[in-house]
């Protein structure tokens, strides 16, 4: 079961990626991942993941075409990994 905090900061990252353009988006939790995905007819479709590192840092990963997690080498906090993601990495996030 999600702790409140990581139910916090679940919501937290939707409401930045709609407030950013990408209202499709949701966020959930998995373990020490925030999910972020898409929904449609088909299912659920993984797009990144924000695993939950010591120290409130965040490491951010993407789902290949098959959906399997790739690690990248970027790192920090939620708002910086947000801010690689939304700035280096949002053709990621459009729909497909």
């Amino acid at each position: 079961m999600p702790t409140p905090e990581a139910l916090s900061q679940a919501a937290e990252v939707e409401r930045t990626l709609h407030a950013k353009g990408f209202p499709h988006l949701r966020v959930r939790v998995h373990g020490p991942h925030l999910i972020i995905y898409t929904q449609d007819e088909d299912g659920p479709w993984n797009r990144v993941r924000l695993t939950s590192l010591p120290g409130g840092h965040y490491q951010l990963g993407m789902a290949d075409h098959r959906g399997r997690w790739e690690p990248t080498p970027f790192e920090g906090t939620l708002n910086e990994v947000l801010t690689t993601l939304l700035s280096d990495f949002a053709f990621v996030l459009t729909p497909s």
